[in-house]
């Protein structure tokens, strides 16, 4: 089966139904602690807003008196940071426009600064800065409508029975989409959020401008952060039980029987997997566990040694820890392991460390002399296999 089929059988399952068909166990949202519901539309060189916070009646204005309004609900950067809730992609951009042109000070350029946070978040998948409802359900579930129909949020409403389809109807769906205990990995992506919000705290209160372009460094920096968070959001997916089932399609999650190679390795494991579209490769850090693909149970890890095809199937070669790995015969499955978190703070201090010093050719601008040396066939093939 290919994951084509799979996403096809998920929504001729869903069109039968009546219901939607869950795509994760889990809750890809975390849910937020100050959530404020936003439309925004642009007219011409107005930007039309709507916005609510629970208990509170929706309000609407233009332009200034837009931002104004928001600081009234609490969207301040030298408050705490509030969660936007939206259901149209358009909103943000509308947001951004608004706060990017305005140029007062004091109240309305707190306000802006705060959406300035949220336009630069929003970057970051499983961030709990913004939550646009529509990605989030499309992540949770799947309709019997079609995809194209998933990017509208009315077919959201439609088949989660919300008839409320105002600002403030985003509550209810915003309670849906949370319900239940969210993925693992996204308290990760949470604790970054923290710290770039007092990073950006702190830079609008001694009195930098958010909206001027990027320092080289600013810009390397978080180019490099948003990869990391988006190795993180896979790594939070895979997590997942029932997206295991859809990523065994993808060849992310590998199934198969382990044997124990002759010798005196103690760490070393041979598996035959039951399909030849694995993506992982020699030197693929793996996480695996001796039980179906749903199941967690005790995990080993180790790394991808080589691979290889026996008898038309293919053959992951591994090293493990002894003590964790699996016993010959055994029903073995394997996934990525998740990135180190701490290595990835620490590659980023250091980057920006590197930026900031006027030594270092990040900042000098000076390349290092380029120097040649035979590459081994292996890397050329490994290279040209990524996407």
């Amino acid at each position: 089966m290919t994951v084509e089929w799979f996403d096809l059988a998920q929504r001729l399952a869903a069109a039968s139904s009546g219901q939607v068909v869950d795509r994760l166990a889990h809750s890809p949202i975390r849910t937020p602690m100050r959530p404020v519901a936003v439309r925004a539309a642009m007219a011409g060189p107005h930007v039309s807003v709507t916005a609510a916070v629970p208990g509170t009646r929706a309000q609407t204005r233009e332009d200034v008196d837009a931002l104004r309004m928001l600081g009234d609900l609490g969207v301040l950067v030298s408050g705490d940071p509030c969660t936007l809730v939206t259901d149209h992609p358009r909103t943000l951009v509308a947001l951004r426009r608004l706060a990017h042109r305005t140029r007062e000070d004091g109240r309305v350029g707190d306000v802006a600064a705060h959406v300035g946070w949220w336009a630069d978040r929003a970057d970051f998948p499983g961030s709990s800065s913004t939550v646009n409802l529509v990605s989030a359900c499309t992540t949770r579930w799947v309709t019997g409508a079609t995809p194209e129909a998933e990017r509208q949020a009315a077919t959201w409403r439609r088949w989660l029975r919300v008839t409320d389809d105002s600002v403030l109807g985003m509550f209810a769906l915003l309670d849906l989409v949370a319900e239940g205990d969210p993925l693992p990995l996204l308290a990760e992506i949470a604790s970054d959020d923290a710290y770039a919000w007092g990073e950006a705290a702190q830079a609008y209160a001694d009195g930098w401008d958010w909206r001027l372009p990027d320092t080289t460094g600013r810009a390397a920096y978080g180019l490099r952060a948003r990869c990391d968070t988006a190795d993180l959001w896979a790594a939070a997916l895979l997590d997942d039980p029932t997206y295991r089932r859809r990523a065994v399609h993808t060849g992310h999650v590998v199934h198969g029987t382990s044997t124990v190679p002759g010798g005196k390795s103690k760490t070393a494991l041979r598996v035959t997997c039951d399909r030849m579209d694995a993506r992982l490769r020699a030197g693929s850090g793996i996480v695996g566990w001796t039980a179906a693909i749903r199941d967690g149970g005790p995990r080993f890890s180790g790394y991808v040694t080589g691979t290889g095809v026996s008898g038309g199937r293919l053959v992951l070669d591994l090293s493990v820890g002894s003590a964790l790995r699996p016993a010959a015969g055994s029903r073995v499955t394997l996934i990525p392991a998740p990135p180190d978190t701490g290595q990835a703070r620490r590659g980023r201090r250091q980057y920006r460390s590197l930026y900031a010093t006027r030594t270092s050719w990040l900042s000098t601008g000076r390349t290092p002399v380029p120097m040649r040396r035979d590459v081994p066939l292996d890397v050329l093939l490994a290279g040209a296999s990524d996407d």
